[in-house]
């Protein structure tokens, strides 16, 4: 196998690593959707949505980070966004809804 086709496998799994986590954390939040905000299982779906952006966010930031500076500040502010957001959900100022949307948008550019 050649060095190049190597890199492009790499870059497909790592895609495909980056949808299931988005999946099964979407689907978390999908599940609580219509759950009281005392329902502990609504707080863990947001905190593990939270905590994916905030990997994310993390990895934006690295030097390694190969995505164009465009496209890395938009998925950025748009991690921030989320984190404000969820607080907002937790305090009944917002909804699930628009967080599962955010994860879909993403899910389908990672396609």
């Amino acid at each position: 196998m050649s060095m190049e086709m190597a890199l492009y496998e790499a870059v497909d799994d790592r895609r495909r690593d980056e949808r299931e986590i988005f999946w099964k954390v979407t689907r978390a939040l999908e599940d609580v959707c219509d759950a009281d905000a005392s329902d502990p299982a609504r707080d863990e779906a947001l905190y593990r949505n939270k905590m994916l952006w905030s990997v994310l966010q993390d990895n934006l930031c690295m030097d390694e980070n190969q995505l164009p500076d465009t496209l890395k500040q938009q998925l950025i502010s748009l991690a921030s966004w989320v984190e404000g957001y969820t607080a907002k959900v937790r305090e009944g100022a917002g909804n699930v809804g628009a967080l599962i949307s955010v994860n879909n948008a993403i899910m389908e550019g990672l396609v």
